[in-house]
């Protein structure tokens, strides 16, 4: 085909009123197209960005290689447990199932296997798992890899979530009386009586703790863990996590007593540096809750070894973990009778919807409260406007 206006290195299409373009950069192969030479040229520079900044990936591609090179962008700038959502779908479910099948050979039955295979785990799994899958392969279609996404169509099912428990006002009393003059004491309480979040009650510091006139903290830090170390941030979970919560008589007293020891800016810290704890801190803080098994690796002779294990008690003898503390704290605001609004603001949730869908039973479905309205369904009271028999 002839060129045109003096541009050799071009080939103008006629029935397609296109100039075009192709050529090799770095081994990688093109064919360009678009209206004018200037165009044309314009695409050439991005094609070659594309390479120099290694976008362009091989069509023959893994999902294993493809998803080693896709992850670092994806989770860049994300908080650490946003990003382990990632790291774990892909590492745990995703790539031992389906991580050496070409990505473009990925059919939606793979899919189908792959999430039938943790359909008994919980459904927050599923979501997470298929929430990875449909942007990888996004990306893939967005880098010209794939056309469709396989995951298209699928929905997440798996177990509902477990229903949490909470404590009894007996395990309440047991728990604080248990835990007063401990270690554990404050973060305890600053997750039973404020409903904190453990990273919350851990970045918690005594400038943001107020106990005269109406006593209340202010969530204004939070403790992350990032690749073994301890970061204390004022970046929270989300902007509604950040509040002002009025605390009861028992924290108020307990803050009292522990501010005129305190000898670090956090309330609850690390024992020997006095800085933010550390995740392997506060397991073995909670150990002294709920009591935790020894095991010690003992050789019997020179070739085989046996282990050992030993139980130490806890201080109390009902299970309990740090969250299942805010999700009591929570359950009582609703069962009070407390406006939703105002326990959604109180529980740092980012809608009413979140805190509805799990502690609204407390509060509207109690049978106290339905059964006047039962009742008066059934007193004769309603007029009704019944359908007439008919005589066959």
């Amino acid at each position: 085909m002839k060129t045109k206006r003096g541009l050799p290195d071009m080939t103008w299409i006629p029935d397609k009123k296109l100039w075009r373009k192709r050529g090799t950069y770095k081994s990688h192969k093109y064919s360009l197209t678009a209206k004018t030479p200037e165009e044309v040229l314009a695409k050439i520079e991005e094609f070659k960005a594309r390479i120099d900044k290694d976008l362009i990936v091989d069509e023959n591609i893994t999902v294993s290689e493809y998803a080693m090179r896709w992850l670092p962008l994806r989770v860049a700038g994300l908080k650490s447990r946003s990003a382990d959502v990632y790291f774990y779908s892909l590492q745990r479910h995703i790539l031992p199932k389906i991580g050496q099948l070409q990505l473009k050979a990925v059919k939606p039955l793979n899919i189908d296997e792959l999430m039938a295979e943790i359909s008994g785990m919980s459904s927050s799994l599923n979501s997470k798992v298929l929430l990875t899958l449909n942007q990888l392969f996004r990306s893939a279609i967005d880098n010209d890899i794939i056309s469709k996404n396989p995951c298209s169509g699928r929905k997440p099912c798996g177990a509902p979530t477990r229903v949490k428990t909470p404590l009894t006002r007996e395990q309440q009393e047991t728990l604080t009386e248990a835990v007063r003059e401990t270690r554990a004491e404050l973060f305890t309480l600053l997750c039973l009586y404020a409903g904190l979040r453990r990273e919350e009650a851990l970045g918690l510091l005594w400038g943001n703790v107020h106990l005269e006139g109406t006593p209340y903290i202010d969530v204004r830090h939070t403790v992350i863990y990032e690749s073994g170390r301890t970061v204390h941030d004022e970046s929270l979970k989300s902007k509604s996590a950040y509040r002002s919560i009025p605390i009861p008589p028992q924290l108020t007293e307990a803050l009292l007593r522990w501010r005129g020891r305190a000898q670090s800016m956090f309330v609850v810290p690390a024992v020997r540096t006095n800085r933010a704890m550390s995740e392997t801190a506060l397991k073995r803080l909670w150990d002294i809750v709920t009591g935790y098994t020894y095991r010690r690796k003992v050789k019997s002779d020179g070739s085989t070894a046996a282990y050992t294990e030993k139980r130490y008690p806890g201080l109390v003898d009902f299970p309990v973990q740090p969250h299942l503390l805010r999700h009591t704290y929570i359950t009582e605001l609703c069962a009070s009778g407390m406006d939703i609004k105002k326990i959604q603001y109180l529980a740092g949730h980012s809608t009413v919807q979140m805190t509805l869908n799990v502690y609204a039973h407390v509060k509207q479905n109690k049978p106290e409260q339905l059964a006047p309205d039962v009742i008066k369904a059934f007193s004769g009271t309603l007029t009704r406007t019944l359908p007439l028999s008919h005589d066959r």
